[in-house]
Order: C-alpha cells, then sequence, then structure tokens
C-alpha cells in the first residue's frame, strides 16, 4: 500500500522541508503539501518539478484557512502515514524586534499559533485521517534551547513546540499508536538565521566550533527524519543534529 505525507511548510528549495518532501518520495511516499499565498508561486513550481500530488493554501494565522485546509484533506480521503511539521514564525520585516521584553502580545500569540499551536490544530482536526501507528515530525532548533538575541520569540515558539510534542506523543501514542517527535538542527541557512546578521558567518563561526569543522547538511537533517519517521520504537524525543555543537564548551 502507498504511503501517503503531509508536509506543512515547504516555502522553496531551501527549506528543510523540501529536502524532507524529496527524500520521502525516495522512500515511496505521495508528498501533500501546505503553501501560503507569498509562496504560491515556488511551491506550485516545486510540486511539478518532484512530483507532488496536490497542495493546499494554508495559512496558520486563520482559523478559516485552517479550517477549509483540513476539511479538503478530509474531502480527499487521503490518509495520512507521515505529517512532518516546519512552519515557523517569521516576525516583521519593517520592524524587527531586538528584545523579548519589547515583543506584544498580539504578536507573541500570533508567533505562538504560527510555530508551535498549529501542530495541536492540524492534528486536532485530522485525527480521523491520521493513520494507526503514522508518524510526526516537528522541525524545531538548537537555539530554542539558548538566549540568541533576535531570535527570542522564535525561540519561545520552538521551545513550546517541544513541549507539545512531548504531550502529543503521550496522548496519540495511547489513541492510535501513532509516534511523535521533533528535530533540532543546528545553524543552516535558513530564512529564520538571516534575521540573527550575516548568514555567512553564522555559519564560518559554527563550522570552526564544530568538531567535524562542518554544518549541518539539509540532506542529512531530511535523512534523519524519514528515519526517525520510520522508526516504531521512538516518541517524545528530540533529536539534535548539528554537527557536534552541543557537546562543545
Amino acid at each position: 500500500m502507498k504511503k501517503n505525507a503531509l508536509i506543512i511548510g515547504i516555502r522553496n528549495q531551501d527549506s528543510i522541508c523540501y529536502y524532507i518532501a524529496k527524500e520521502l518520495i525516495k522512500n515511496g511516499y505521495d508528498i501533500y503539501a501546505t503553501y501560503q499565498k507569498e509562496t504560491e508561486n515556488s511551491v506550485k513550481e516545486i510540486a511539478k518539478d518532484i512530483g507532488i500530488k496536490k497542495i493546499y493554501l494554508y495559512d496558520a494565522r486563520y482559523t478559516e484557512s485552517l479550517d477549509n485546509f483540513t476539511n479538503e484533506i478530509k474531502k480527499d480521503d487521503i490518509m495520512i502515514d507521515a505529517l512532518v511539521h516546519g512552519i515557523a514564525y517569521s516576525g516583521s520585516a519593517t520592524s524587527p524586534i531586538s528584545y523579548l521584553m519589547d515583543v506584544e502580545w498580539e504578536e507573541f500569540a500570533n508567533a505562538i499559533r504560527i510555530g508551535a499551536f498549529s501542530l495541536v490544530e492540524i492534528v486536532g482536526r485530522l485525527i480521523d485521517n491520521l493513520r494507526e501507528g503514522s508518524s510526526i515530525i516537528a522541525l524545531s532548533s538548537r537555539l530554542a534551547r539558548l538566549a540568541v538575541p533576535g531570535f527570542n520569540i522564535i525561540g519561545a515558539t520552538k521551545a513550546s513546540l517541544e513541549s507539545i510534542v512531548r504531550g502529543l506523543a503521550e496522548s496519540l501514542g495511547k489513541i492510535k499508536n501513532i509516534r511523535v517527535n521533533s528535530i533540532a538542527p543546528g545553524p543552516i541557512p535558513t530564512k529564520s538565521l538571516s534575521k540573527l546578521g550575516n548568514v555567512l558567518e553564522i555559519l564560518e563561526a559554527t563550522r570552526k566550533k564544530s568538531p567535524l569543522k562542518r554544518n549541518v547538511k539539509k540532506e542529512d537533517i531530511a535523512s534523519l527524519a524519514v528515519t526517525i519517521i520510520k522508526n516504531q520504537s521512538v516518541t517524545g524525543t528530540l533529536y539534535t543534529i548539528d554537527t557536534g555543537m552541543d557537546i562543545m564548551g
């Protein structure tokens, strides 16, 4: 029986979710994905290029968009074997926030909903479409456990996401034997990293500190994700992939 994967978070060919989609296709999965209005063209090109079965409009800020997207999944009668959650709050390009105490509640609530609670909302609406024994992967960040200027609000949402993963693992394991895990990559060239400053300088500093003297490859993150998805004995676990940065003092 062909397996289906739903991927939330493909933006372009630089996104981790894009690499996970390609790896899942290599492992025999049919892929369904979401897009936002601003990423529609790039996701449509990707869908055509790698053979994504169908894409759905979904903006995690709005309940109406959530309802429309999940209702379409139900209408299409798609049974899900793997769910990948890779969306995150990206902040305002016009007014970046340097200090956490400058964040207004409305923005923080928006960030939490997009980067963390959206996983709860999606699972809640699609619980009947998640197969018995299916697997969920959420993308976090190693920086969620650190105090990083310019990353504070994103770090807070990722920390919340990691806690949600543990809670869902406990609940969904009982209900449908569903496994829920998360992956926390080290610094890689993404939209979120660009908000911290010069990406090349950050990656170079990371490379120098790493015992492997290189940066994390997105292909390796994708490979790890698929390995976790297929493993029947792991759940509620956070996997760090950072070329050894965590062991360095």
